[in-house]
């Protein structure tokens, strides 16, 4: 609890000290200030408490600690000295008044420094857990991103507020696609540049990116590097990481570069400058491959409904970013075996995404075709109906793209789509959702309990009782998540049912497909949204694990429970 309580007052005391000086750019909501103070000093009241209870020799604890005590009693004095001349005049009136704001930031700097020694081995103790560093390296990302896109070149008509910037943010590296403005319109080239680098860096992972670079300079990585990696990467075999990295990072760059190549002429017909072409090409690669669903165009890509090049390069780049790089690798191995006339079996991991991948886009193409044919489709010729809706069935695995208005969308297709959304893509793969991975595991074990079958198998392989458990484990949390933030929705928004639950959807599963609500979400709305997003990306599994304790070597044997189930 009380290195919680240190790694809060850092974030806290960083946080505020930006917007102590920058207090503009929170536009409406400079009331985070205010809120930032009462939470640094609710914590540092509760460290010292805290502290104080646990202390065996109260009298011993008060001398030992009298740096302490005094910083906190000038620290409060200052802080209710403050709020109280803030009440009474305005701010322009005291003279003062940023004479406390800068003693006060001094202290808290100066206490922030003295917890240095004792935060560096928390930050060590993070570091030494690979789920932990996953999502502190999100974090972080996200904070920098956030305060990135906040500055004044970044945006078109001034600057966004805090809120706006920390969900877009969140959305890019989440690689999600939804957005509270139009991303066309409202940023600039700068933003749009930034934009793009998050969802490189969000498709790929911050930690991914750092280690190639360190691999490319021939650096020497450690032991506990290269557990990490293998965390990162679900890879067995620490000695070959190494290859793994730069395969990864290679074969993402040359299929995000082909892609580009691909779309490049697209661009070029619309009337773009060379250079614009190219980067508006680049962009709409990377953003596709990364399943993030961010387009250039205030339409997302229903002005390109009619283009076949368009629509099957950017399905391309989608199923090829969601079917993960472990797939990918797996598949161009078995391609280049059969060119060479040679045997090879492709995994049974790979049997399965493929699988899975091709049964849902096949079901998701028929049923948004059957459904829209009359009330959307019907107007259009009969080849841009059936790429309309393949187009459309392939986004759903997760990238928010969409060249049919959602808006118009009836609601049996929503629910449809909220269940292909629900399962997303593959493991190991820039997608989100529950993963086809997980499906296939709970497919094979309700097949084997309906056979009465002692194991779980697929393809005539057993899959463990722990594999099992993680793919209830994914889909309970996963649905519950859900329900959580889709009940706090229906308390703070003023929307249909069925429009929250797809956004709800759409954020946990990082798909970024909305029926138009997500701009005019709440601020409570917004941060829920955003926390979804988070939890999607981040994974069940790391979250669960990140949050988890030290596992501890029961001596002790519990009696079984006999429960009634069903």
């Amino acid at each position: 609890m009380k290195k919680f309580l240190l790694f809060v007052l850092l974030i806290l005391g960083v946080t505020g000290l930006f917007f102590e000086n920058r207090a503009e750019l929170l536009g409406n909501y400079r009331w985070i200030i205010t809120v930032i103070d009462y939470i640094l000093v609710l914590t540092l009241l509760a460290e010292s408490i805290q502290s104080f209870v646990r202390a065996g020799n109260k009298l011993y604890y008060l001398r030992k600690n009298i740096p302490s005590l005094i910083f906190l009693v000038v620290y409060l004095g200052l802080f209710l000295s403050n709020k109280v001349l803030s009440q009474r005049f305005a701010d322009a009136e005291i003279k003062g008044y940023f004479a406390f704001i800068i003693i006060r930031n001094i202290l808290l700097i100066l206490k922030v420094y003295g917890r240095m020694r004792k935060f560096s081995g928390f930050l060590h103790s993070i570091f030494s857990k690979p789920a932990q560093t996953v999502v502190l390296s999100f974090i972080l990302v996200i904070l920098a991103g956030t305060f990135a896109l906040m500055m004044p070149m970044m945006t078109t008509g001034g600057r966004i507020d805090f809120i706006n910037s920390l969900f877009t943010v969140t959305s890019a590296v989440c690689v999600t696609g939804l957005a509270v403005v139009d991303t066309a319109g409202f940023y600039t080239f700068w933003g749009h540049l930034t934009i793009m680098v998050l969802i490189q860096i969000g498709g790929l992972g911050i930690m991914l990116l750092s280690f190639f670079l360190v691999f490319s300079f021939r650096k020497k990585v450690s032991i506990k590097d290269r557990s990490l990696l293998t965390y990162m990467l679900n890879e067995s075999d620490m000695a070959s990481i190494i290859k793994s990295v730069k395969r990864i990072i290679i074969l993402t760059f040359s299929i995000e570069g082909g892609g580009a190549l691909l779309l490049y002429p697209q661009f070029i017909n619309l009337g773009k400058k060379p250079g614009e072409a190219m980067f508006y090409s680049l962009f709409h690669a990377v953003s596709a491959f990364c399943n993030a669903g961010f387009a250039l165009f205030s339409d997302s890509l229903e002005s390109f409904s009619s283009s076949p090049a368009m629509n099957f390069t950017i399905a391309g780049l989608i199923i090829a970013g969601g079917i993960s790089f472990t797939v990918l690798t797996d598949l161009f191995s078995g391609l280049k075996a059969l060119i060479r006339r040679k045997q090879y079996k492709l995994s049974i991991n790979t049997k399965v995404v493929v699988q899975f991948s091709f049964f849902l886009t096949l079901a998701g193409m028929f049923i948004i075709y059957k459904l829209e044919h009359v009330p959307l489709l019907l107007e259009r010729n009969l080849g841009e109906q059936y790429l309309s809706a393949f187009f459309q069935s392939v986004t759903l695995r997760t990238a928010g793209f969409n060249t049919l208005p959602m808006g118009s969308l009836q609601t049996g297709t929503l629910i449809v789509m909220i269940g292909i959304m629900f399962i997303g893509g593959a493991s190991g793969s820039t997608a989100g959702g529950i993963k086809v991975n997980t499906l296939g595991v709970v497919q094979a074990y309700i097949h084997s309990f309906r056979k009465g079958h002692d194991e779980t198998l697929i393809y005539r392989h057993q899959v463990s009782k722990d594999q099992i458990l993680q793919a209830f484990t994914v889909i309970a949390f996963g649905v519950l998540s859900i329900f959580i933030v889709l009940f706090l929705l229906l308390l703070t928004e003023d929307a249909p049912l069925s429009d929250l639950m797809f956004e709800s959807v759409s954020a946990f599963a990082t798909v970024g497909l909305s029926t138009g609500i997500t701009g005019s979400l709440s601020p409570f709305g917004k941060v829920f949204i955003i926390i979804l997003m988070f939890i999607g990306r981040i994974g069940p599994l790391t979250l669960l694990s990140a949050t988890s304790g030290r596992s501890k070597a029961s001596p002790i044997s519990y009696p079984e429970a006999t429960l009634l189930i069903g």
